[in-house]
């Protein structure tokens, strides 16, 4: 295997080249990062990436400290068994949202996933598959389920009957290619994705640029095979991509996207994790809308981007369609339309809406919000020698260690700020 091609594996999957070596034995793979042998592997798969979906737009609602798209390091894709190297500090929160929990009628989380904890590993399995968390330990495991993680079906060896339900129709073999992929957005500030059909939507905040993951993904040896992406960008700098299947005897083969691995290269440098207003209303809040947001029916309709149930609860608590039509700035026949059970599926509908009724962002996963902070205030007339002697001190012990470059007040509207 080349030194590009093991380079490569590492961007996408977060393995260094040793490792790709030692599973690889030198051999020169078709794909770079393998595909799930069978159908039942990538519908868990599939699951699984729902749930860490699940995972991070929850980790934008409460303003956690880790970058979202930190939640999956690495990944193994060995034949045997996939491994995911989950960060520490996530999770608690993956798991909370794979385990399976009765609710009513229904199970949520992946149903029949149960845990087999090992000693240096988490073991994953579901009669479909087997994923397994690196890492995680059985003291690991121990703590997690002391903080009340659900597991009264994750430990039990029967399924329960409501977990023989069909499973919802995913693009299985898309969403299993993204899960074994996630590194590569590990430079976003968040990621997203929405399944439209057989169609799989993703959406994400800075990091890679959308034209590069969609050659990439499409077109490279890392990418998922017989897919087709069409890049495309939303307002606020969203990028997003639309990946569906495509018939690998349509076209011969394109070339390897250096380009595409150089764009992502240069925009998925790591930072910190992004303080979002994802739990906050709209500036401008509706005094004329009841305070419906935090009951549990409504987030739970808002989670699933339920706009159908969303605008009956509306209407059950007095707020006539006409209304609805004016803050979200759609015609009265498309709420019409919407009330007897038509899907809102477009992003940019969503965030429409999620503006035009003041309903906070992060509560749909349309955690894209960021507003520029107020420019700082000029406070220089205010301070006498000392403390401008005493600032002047503090910066320059910041100019030693180079980790500034510039002298004096930040305010737009003062002109004292100049390079050292």
């Amino acid at each position: 295997m080349s030194t590009s091609s093991l380079a490569k594996r590492y961007w996408c999957t977060g393995e260094t080249p040793n490792m790709v070596r030692r599973q690889r034995g030198g051999a020169q793979p078709d794909s770079l990062v393998p595909s799930a042998c069978l159908p039942g592997q990538r519908r868990f798969e599939a699951s699984l990436l729902a749930a860490a979906n699940r995972a991070m737009a929850g980790m934008r609602r409460r303003g956690h400290s880790l970058r979202p798209t930190s939640l999956v390091s690495r990944v193994r894709p060995d034949a045997k068994v996939l491994g995911l190297r989950v960060h520490d500090a996530a999770l608690d929160q993956l798991l909370t949202e794979a385990l399976p929990v009765v609710a009513g009628d229904r199970v949520r989380g992946v149903p029949g996933l149960r845990a087999h904890p090992r000693r240096d590993h988490l073991d994953l399995r579901s009669p479909d598959g087997e994923v397994r968390l690196l890492g995680v330990t059985r003291e690991r495991w121990r703590r997690a389920v002391a903080t009340g993680l659900p597991v009264d079906l994750a430990l039990t060896d029967h399924l329960d009957p409501r977990e023989s339900q069909p499973p919802p129709d995913l693009p299985a073999d898309l969403m299993s290619g993204v899960l074994r992929r996630l590194p590569l957005w590990r430079g976003a500030a968040w990621l997203d994705g929405v399944v439209v059909g057989d169609v799989l939507e993703l959406y994400w905040r800075d990091g890679p640029p959308s034209e590069s993951v969609a050659a990439i993904l499409a077109g490279s040896t890392c990418g998922i095979p017989a897919s087709a992406a069409v890049p495309y960008r939303f307002r606020n700098a969203v990028h997003g991509v639309a990946l569906s299947a495509a018939d690998p005897r349509a076209a011969a083969k394109p070339a390897e996207p250096e380009w595409a691995w150089v764009g992502w290269t240069a925009a998925t440098a790591p930072g910190p994790a992004v303080a979002e207003r994802a739990v906050r209303p709209a500036v401008h809040p509706r005094p004329d809308l009841p305070d419906l947001w935090e009951q549990h029916e409504m987030r739970e309709a808002l989670a699933l981007r339920d706009i159908t149930a969303v605008y009956r609860l509306l209407t059950r608590h007095g707020v006539p369609r006409d209304r609805i039509a004016a803050l979200t700035g759609q015609p009265d026949h498309d709420v019409d339309r919407i009330l007897t059970g038509a899907k809102v599926e477009s992003y940019d509908a969503l965030t429409d809406i999620a503006n035009g009724l003041g309903i906070p962002p992060g509560y749909m996963g349309l955690a894209h919000d960021e507003q520029t902070g107020p420019d700082p205030r000029c406070d220089c007339a205010t301070l006498d020698e000392r403390a401008k002697r005493d600032r002047f001190l503090a910066h320059a012990a910041l100019v030693t260690v180079g980790t500034t470059t510039t002298w004096g007040c930040q305010a737009p509207s003062c002109r004292s700020a100049r390079p050292v």
